[in-house]
């Protein structure tokens, strides 16, 4: 028994030792026999790479502003004696919109004019004692200093008396009233907002790598959202410098707005076209592949996927720009692309 059980345990040990040989083995020649079969070449789709003619745009967010805006407030504190403008009314440069209790001026500078006539009078027959020399230069001086600081004095409350107006400073449209007749109102309080949208601003941001490529005078186009018409712009101001927050500079365009179908405040979606370039490839954006150390795509050489590292530009809805790695006449590896390696052979289907 010990005999045949010793027998036994060197069995199972020969065949531990075999059974890791045997199923390398096998492995081994499976191996070998994919390596020595043919593989099915990946069945593909191409684009050819040709020079085109594109216009390189830039599309950015903007704001409609109106050509001037202004919150109206009075010159000086009293009570409202009359309310002259009529809410979102048009009104005209110089329109009185305004009047505050002046009757405390009115007095004054009726007093003051009445008096004037006095120092009128009193400098005249001063000036013809003086040839006479009946009074002295002294007294002659005194009378015409008396009536030029009464003068002076009409002068101020005429001025006082202005700003108990209120006028508009442009043409335009007025908003919505914030005060009533018989309230007493200070030069903080707000009456309305005045606005002239006959002409809008459309402010934006360029990043700064497009700043060179933007130019004083260069017309933009821009649309509104559940509006189908495109509008035009063109560029007439710009920062002095480029924000250190965002690493871009503002612009503002201009844009005849005489049909008032925009209104300050809206939305728009601006295209800029920054270039025109008649020697641009242009591929799909699928066939390009991120990598570590760049940009690659899959080209075929007969019937052969090669690997070619790019470098981009332009970039549009859904194609972009290659500056460098192609040539005209390369095909592109478009669908299939994810199943290609370096070397793969492939199936042609040409777009």
């Amino acid at each position: 028994m010990k005999l045949l059980r010793n027998i036994l345990i060197v069995l199972a040990i020969i065949g531990l030792l075999l059974i890791p040989k045997f199923f390398c083995g096998n492995a081994n020649k499976q191996e070998q026999g994919k390596k020595g079969g043919n593989k099915a070449p990946i069945g593909i789709s191409v684009y050819k790479v040709m020079q085109e003619n594109i216009a390189e745009i830039y599309k950015v967010n903007g704001t409609l502003l109106p050509n001037e805006q202004v919150e109206l407030k009075a010159e000086s504190q009293g009570l409202i004696k009359k309310v002259y403008f009529k809410e979102g009314a048009n009104v005209a440069k110089g329109e009185l919109l305004l009047k505050l209790n002046d009757t405390d001026f009115q007095t004054q500078l009726n007093k003051a004019l009445a008096t004037k006539k006095l120092k009128e009078d009193n400098a005249l027959r001063n000036s013809v004692l003086l040839k006479k020399e009946a009074i002295s230069q002294a007294d002659y001086d005194v009378s015409v200093s008396e009536l030029s600081a009464i003068e002076a004095d009409i002068a101020y409350l005429k001025e006082q008396i202005r700003k108990t107006e209120l006028r508009a400073p442009f043409s335009g449209t007025l908003g919505l009233r914030q005060v009533s007749e018989g309230a007493y109102i200070t030069p903080a309080s707000s009456i309305a907002t005045l606005q002239d949208a006959s002409q809008l601003k459309i402010e934006f941001s360029v990043p700064e790598k497009y700043y060179a490529k933007i130019n004083i005078g260069d017309e933009i186009k821009f649309t509104i959202n559940n509006q189908s018409k495109t509008y035009t712009a063109k560029i007439y101001a710009r920062e002095a410098g480029l924000s250190d927050a965002t690493r871009s500079i503002v612009m503002r365009a201009l844009c005849n707005n005489s049909s008032a179908k925009l209104i300050p405040g809206l939305f728009a979606t601006i295209e800029l076209q920054l270039a025109t370039n008649n020697n641009s490839y242009l591929i799909p954006t699928q066939s390009l592949i991120p990598v570590l150390k760049g940009q690659k795509v899959f080209k075929v050489q007969g019937d052969t996927a090669v690997e070619v590292m790019v470098k981009t530009g332009f970039r549009n809805e859904d194609k972009i720009e290659i500056t460098e790695g192609l040539n005209s006449g390369d095909e592109v590896i478009v669908d299939g692309i994810m199943y290609v390696k370096q070397g793969a052979k492939v199936k042609v289907t040409r777009k």
